[in-house]
């Protein structure tokens, strides 16, 4: 006879298995603010990559940017898996000029808000105003299939050599970019179709980030792309970045702009009681 908590332990597996969008409402992970506005470059590659890895490792929330840029040597073996905890960016994403064909994957990041430009002046490529910026690249993949939205500001992917980029060309970039534009040149190489999973739904097939099957771009036909995890049915508060359990402001998976203590997302600090933003925290003055 299996023992009553194995069977559970199996069971609970298989429900995070079938399901994997229930995972982050079960398990809360802890967050980390990283505050990163700046990004300093070395002439020598292995500090590039060292303080590249120090700004960023653990993150959860990038209060700043996140800029990937310069990974020139092949001599170095880059590990960008320090990468993988992002999920919020609240200024811009900038991966450019690299030479060395590292994997990136920001395989977590759900939401860049875009409160500051890539290179505001002058445009890049008589492009204005990137919150996202992936250019002159030789990476194997870009890897971001959570990525839900970027709330301001315009794309642009250009002059990337690798062929292995070429499946952002079949991203629907319409389920994520909310306020800008995307500006792309095709990649020359055809893509592998994208895996059958992502055949199950129809807004799926053909959009992927990669060939595995847990790269598929699930855009929802629902609620503006901000559903529950629970029920599809139930549309997320506005103030909620991306999922949510619910439809309360308190029931966000990720604010889209601040959060007070009980919970609640809101769309600035209250001044009564006073309160200071401190990352995307409201805290009371003392």
């Amino acid at each position: 006879m299996v023992h009553f908590s194995a069977l559970f332990v199996i069971v609970f597996a298989t429900v995070l298995l079938v399901n994997c969008d229930l995972i982050p409402t079960l398990f809360q992970e802890q967050m980390k603010e990283c505050h990163v506005w700046t990004t300093t470059f070395y002439e020598n590659p292995n500090f590039h990559y060292n303080n590249l890895r120090r700004q960023y490792d653990g993150c959860t929330h990038v209060m700043g940017n996140l800029v990937i840029a310069d990974l020139s040597s092949y001599d170095i073996e880059y590990d960008l898996s320090f990468l993988r905890s992002i999920r919020y960016v609240s200024g811009h994403v900038a991966i450019y000029a690299n030479v060395n064909p590292a994997v990136v994957p920001l395989t977590r990041l759900e939401v860049i808000r875009g409160n500051t430009s890539f290179r505001d002046d002058p445009a890049v490529h008589g492009v204005s105003d990137i919150t996202l910026l992936i250019a002159v690249n030789n990476h194997r993949q870009v890897l971001m299939p959570k990525l839900k939205e970027v709330s301001s500001g315009n794309v642009l992917i250009d002059f990337n050599t690798s062929p292995d980029l070429c499946y952002l060309d079949t991203i629907d970039w319409s389920h994520i970019v909310r306020e800008g534009t995307v500006h792309m040149s095709s990649n020359s190489a055809t893509c592998p179709p994208c895996s059958r999973a992502c055949d199950l739904a129809a807004s799926w097939r053909g959009h992927c980030w990669g060939r595995a099957d847990f790269r598929c771009q699930r855009p929802s036909e629902e609620c503006n792309d901000r559903c529950s995890y629970k029920d599809p049915s139930v549309c997320c508060h506005d103030q909620c970045a991306v999922g949510c359990t619910g439809p309360s402001p308190r029931q966000c998976m990720l604010c889209k702009d601040y959060q007070l203590q009980d919970g609640s997302c809101v769309s600035h600090c209250p001044y009564e009681p006073w309160t200071n933003p401190r990352g995307q925290n409201c805290i009371p003055l003392e």
